[in-house]
């Protein structure tokens, strides 16, 4: 199985996705917050490019059946529900909400692979759940990476290689030489994941900026055995034997 790795999100611009599993990696912070969010049984997550397309969608809904999501520049929209801190896509805020999200780069890039037959949405949280649905889907994997502002981001990359270690313990795999630079990235850091995330330069903004706990929860590795992935406009959760749980 032939493995890639698009370390930064223009490299898949005009590429032909059709028999492709992608993996999308927002590791600061939005594929994080989904992966928690599906684990805590949000009703779906609608990912969005812009603040008026987010609030455009919301109108289709009671008030009471979803939230606002999203940041810019690290911080909460004005006027909106919740952020971009997986800490705060708890049971008790998101659970059977339809969660509306807008952020700087992850939606964006979910948006941009959407042309896959199956688009997962990949953290650290959930990497061993993401790879093995990944294995039996049984398509060569585009794994990519959202980066920050489109430029390449640190983060991201280190993920996308502790993707491609633990796919290559489960199958043979063809690399890329992008997914060489990352999985060589990732072997570089592994013994010191957070201190190396924090090293980043997303990751020191947020610490700067009082987030710095995001940064801790994002290199938690396998807490959640949730996979997210991209279906008909909404990310749902998807069990290992392919069956999508979708929402109204």
């Amino acid at each position: 199985m032939r493995i890639d790795v698009a370390l930064v999100p223009q490299e898949i611009e005009g590429r032909n996705l059709e028999n492709t599993t992608a993996i999308v990696i927002d590791v600061l912070r939005a594929s994080t917050c989904i992966a928690n969010a599906v684990a805590n049984d949000c009703d779906g997550v609608i990912p969005t490019v812009s603040v008026e397309e987010a609030m455009d969608i919301s109108r289709a809904y009671a008030r009471d059946d979803y939230l606002l999501c999203g940041e810019r520049k690290n911080e909460k929209i004005d006027g909106f529900d919740l952020g971009n801190s997986p800490l705060e896509y708890s049971l008790d805020r998101v659970q059977g909400k339809k969660l509306i999200m807008t952020t700087t780069n992850g939606t964006r890039a979910i948006r941009a692979a959407k042309t896959a037959p199956n688009v997962i949405i990949g953290a650290f949280r959930n990497i061993t759940a993401c790879c093995r649905l990944a294995v039996t889907l049984n398509r060569d994997i585009l794994i990519v990476c959202a980066g920050q502002n489109e430029r390449f981001a640190m983060e991201d990359a280190i993920c996308a290689g502790a993707f491609v270690r633990e796919l290559s313990g489960m199958i043979d795999i063809e690399e890329s030489d992008g997914c060489r630079t990352a999985h060589l990235l990732y072997d570089t850091v592994h013994e010191k994941l957070g201190e190396a995330l924090s090293q980043s330069t997303h990751g020191r903004n947020l610490i700067n900026t009082g987030f710095g706990e995001d940064v801790k929860v994002a290199a938690e590795i396998d807490c959640v055995e949730v996979v997210p992935v991209f279906h008909e406009g909404h990310i749902v959760a998807m069990d290992v034997s392919g069956g999508v749980r979708v929402h109204a």
